[in-house]
């Protein structure tokens, strides 16, 4: 997790430095940026070099995310680059929690659908006409992530 940080004052950014936010606590950067004259609102973070991810963030959605892979993901950051790289803003990834599921598509649909009644089972296959619609239904509605590690499905409490 490679910060690029870079400066701004007057209209103007400059590159300051990459940092592996892994290895420094929120403080300790802000601590950091203090001894060397940049006030908090005088930079900022525009990416993850390591990620290919270009996205302008501030330092304390940077370390949500860190708390994000270290918290829900026990260290694999996967999910949090796979989410940023789809376009998610910082709060709609910090507040979802994927598992992984399977390689399977057959695996992932018996799991999303194994408490759907009859009914409206026979209504979404209608609703579907292809396998792959049926499958893309969950994707798109961020239930299931098709990753090239496989399918990721949307935790949700009790479920």
């Amino acid at each position: 997790m490679i910060a690029i940080i870079r400066t701004h004052e007057k209209g103007r950014s400059q590159f300051l430095c990459e940092l592996d936010i892994m290895q420094f606590t929120e403080n300790q950067v802000r601590d950091r940026m203090i001894e060397r004259g940049i006030k908090d609102d005088a930079f900022f973070i525009c990416g993850f070099s390591d990620w290919n991810v270009d996205r302008i963030m501030s330092l304390s959605e940077v370390y949500l995310l860190k708390r994000c892979i270290v918290g829900l993901y026990d260290g694999d950051d996967y999910i949090v680059q796979y989410l940023l790289k789809k376009g998610l803003s910082v709060l709609a990834i910090v507040t979802k929690f994927y598992v992984f599921l399977s390689k399977d598509e057959k695996e992932a649909m018996r799991y999303v659908l194994k408490n759907v009644s009859f009914d409206s089972l026979i209504d979404f296959w209608q609703r579907s006409v292809t396998w792959a619609n049926a499958l893309n239904a969950y994707i798109q509605s961020g239930i299931l992530l098709n990753t090239s590690k496989g399918f990721y499905v949307l935790k949700t409490e009790g479920g």
